[in-house]
């Protein structure tokens, strides 16, 4: 985004939750690139509860840890043991948002099937990898925090952590 319109998101975000503001600017990444909804949309608000207890209870070690309620955030996100791991990429190898995107998409670029985005404050949306990417990389890395790029079938995710500024991909064995 140009400096003109990312400080008119700054003064509008003053008087929003922080959770509202990434939705916001979502928003405007779609219209400002074009996106066509049928290839990302916001995922259903009625049944985006079922996504958020899918990811929970296909990767999280919920017999040993049990939350009082399902946190999003990475650093409380206690993965199964038997997940298989393969680590991506770090943020801080080069320092740039766009290449280090391009790396995660790399992974996954193949894919042709429809995956979720969920976003730690919750928000999940519906696309496929190319769409997925251009609002990521749109982003900037201003309010990516916590992310999940999750298959349809539940078999896999990306986590990317602003903790430790890597993506990493999880599968089940």
């Amino acid at each position: 985004m140009n400096d003109w319109k990312s400080t008119v998101w700054q003064e509008k975000a003053r008087h929003k939750p922080h959770r509202c503001y990434i939705r916001d600017e979502i928003e405007e990444i779609i219209k400002e690139e074009n996106i066509d909804r049928t290839r990302f949309h916001e995922f259903s608000k009625f049944t985006y509860k079922d996504i958020i207890r899918k990811f929970y209870y296909n990767f999280h070690d919920y017999k040993n840890f049990t939350p009082s309620q399902i946190s999003l955030y990475y650093k409380f996100m206690h993965l199964r043991d038997n997940l298989k791991v393969h680590y991506i990429d770090c943020f801080f190898r080069t320092d740039n948002w766009v290449e280090y995107m391009e790396t995660v998409k790399a992974e996954i670029s193949h894919i042709t099937e429809k995956m979720y985005l969920i976003l730690e404050q919750g928000w999940i949306y519906e696309g496929y990898v190319n769409e997925i990417f251009d609002v990521l990389i749109q982003s900037n890395c201003g309010w990516t925090t916590d992310c999940y790029i999750v298959s349809s079938k539940f078999d896999w995710f990306i986590a990317m952590s602003h903790i430790e500024d890597n993506a990493t991909m999880y599968r089940k064995r």
